[in-house]
């Protein structure tokens, strides 16, 4: 079956509310596609049926009050207006105490859009095994969801914020912690492989066949197991694809690889209607 065709949940999406792009009307980076219309379309075009929104431990970007309630309060509109199409994670703005952080988290979950919690090494500096992320990974162990971690790190740098070594530390102390590594662990893959996580296939997806070739990418994705991977593509992110080619792209290399139909369909949208608990 082809990856077009086939139902999907991409797990992985940015969209900037209404707001933040009426008061920059001149920007013209990838951000600036990152309209909710503009997604719909492409979502009925290419058989996706739920969308995840990803947040950035970043206020500035997802608000004009630069709170994370605000985050929080945008994010729920933008699930609104899609009638259940899309569905978002919970912010942290590292600014605040940990126990603001939760309670902020807390009030967000209340809310059935919210599916996860997402922490962004990278942007905050605040590395994934940091003692400041400990409350949040209790909170999410308390309210049975799971953690969504950047990681995209520096290729040799064990040390980089969200290095999957930094992840396993943390998953460590909390036992039973429900993980997913974003982005596949980037090119460190390698120390993400044995982590007892899901992994999203966002962004990496076409830097690894860009490197490796789509033959040796679809060994790495089957060192991961069909049942821990999730269909994501970042949009509209990219390193190396432009915002209207990165669905084309996924599709293409997927095709090319050898998933049967059961392996498709547990990637494309079982996995995620599970670890979300999606209906």
């Amino acid at each position: 079956m082809d990856w077009k065709e086939l139902p999907k949940i991409d797990a992985h999406v940015h969209l900037l509310p209404r707001e933040v792009h009426d008061a920059n009307p001149d920007a013209d980076d990838e951000f600036s596609r990152a309209r909710q219309e503009e997604h719909l379309r492409i979502m009925e075009r290419c058989h996706i049926e739920r969308s995840v929104i990803m947040t950035f431990n970043d206020p500035f970007l997802m608000s004009m009050e630069f709170t994370v309630d605000a985050v929080h309060r945008n994010l729920s509109q933008l699930c609104a207006e899609s009638s259940g199409l899309y569905v978002a994670a919970a912010d942290v703005d590292t600014r605040d105490a940990p126990e603001i952080s939760c309670a902020a988290v807390r009030r967000a979950l209340e809310h059935p859009c919210f599916r996860c919690i997402k922490l962004h090494p990278a942007n905050s500096a605040v590395a994934a095994d940091d003692s400041r992320n400990d409350a949040i990974a209790e909170l999410a162990l308390e309210l049975g969801v799971p953690v969504a971690i950047h990681s995209y790190p520096s290729e040799s740098d064990p040390s980089d914020p969200c290095a999957p070594a930094r992840i396993a530390a943390l998953m460590k102390r909390h036992l039973g912690l429900r993980v997913i590594v974003c982005h596949l662990g980037g090119f460190q893959w390698k120390d993400a492989v044995d982590l007892d996580a899901y992994f999203d296939i966002s962004a990496i997806l076409p830097d690894l066949a860009a490197r490796y070739g789509v033959r040796e990418t679809n060994r790495i994705l089957r060192r991961f197991g069909p049942e821990r991977l999730l269909f994501a593509t970042d949009w509209p992110c990219s390193r190396s694809v432009e915002p209207d080619a990165i669905y084309e792209r996924y599709f293409a290399l997927l095709n090319e690889m050898d998933f049967t139909l059961s392996e498709m369909q547990k990637i494309a949208f079982e996995n995620a209607q599970s670890v979300y608990r999606l209906s």
